[in-house]
């Protein structure tokens, strides 16, 4: 997985902030993502910066303990997010992960607001890829409370919803990362309609044991739920 040319990370990550900004799971300045370079660097998206409108040298390069390695000139004033914490803490415990990214889909967030579940299992896509989908304590944005929320699922979860905040997926790939946001955003926006329809119906048992068994000849392993 590594190492990782830096103009083709750059370009990776570009294509991917104006896609996940186009798609909804952005607005204004929020979110941040993140590419693994190597085993000491990884390229960021800074701090206080539109997604939609981002430049490929708006990047930032740091250390993976968060400290800057250079500017450009584009980037020169520009810092590191204050989230940048949780991707740290998360390349810390997974080396399996090259890339990360944290949005804000609207109906993921809406479920954890209501105070809802999202590990039901309804859709035997999101079982065989993302298995349960754990929601980390509320935690104050910017701060340590954040990292640490994450830190009891961040081993076991490739994606993760932040109480009344946001969502973090982790892939091998920012591709990767990021078809993970579109499939937990999916299962929140089909959990939300089957309860307006009448209650969500999760998958029997039954159907849940045949679906881990093809889970397990691919070698996916996330925990699963089964109720």
């Amino acid at each position: 997985m590594f190492p990782k040319n830096e103009s083709l990370a750059r370009n990776e990550l570009y294509e991917i902030c104006r896609l996940a900004y186009a798609r909804g799971y952005l607005c204004g300045t929020e979110g941040n993502l993140s590419i693994r370079l190597d085993s000491n660097s990884l390229l960021s998206t800074p701090s206080n910066t539109c997604k939609g409108m981002i430049k490929q040298d708006d990047f930032i390069l740091t250390d993976l303990e968060g400290h800057l390695l250079k500017s450009n000139l584009s980037s020169a004033a520009r810092k590191p997010s204050t989230e940048l914490k949780m991707h740290l803490l998360a390349y810390e415990m997974r080396s399996d992960i090259c890339a990360i990214v944290h949005a804000h889909p609207t109906v993921t967030v809406a479920l954890t607001v209501a105070g809802k579940s999202l590990s039901s299992p309804i859709l035997p896509e999101v079982v065989c890829t993302l298995g349960s989908i754990p929601v980390a304590s509320y935690a104050t944005p910017g701060t340590e409370e954040v990292p640490e929320s994450l830190r009891p699922f961040l081993s076991n979860y490739d994606a993760i919803v932040l109480d009344h905040h946001g969502a973090l997926t982790l892939g091998t790939s920012i591709n990767d990362a990021f078809y993970k946001l579109e499939m937990l955003e999916h299962h929140a926006q089909t959990l939300f309609i089957a309860e307006l329809l009448g209650g969500a119906i999760p998958l029997a048992p039954e159907q849940i044991n045949k679906l881990l068994g093809i889970r397990a000849i691919y070698g996916l392993t996330r925990p699963i739920q089964i109720h």
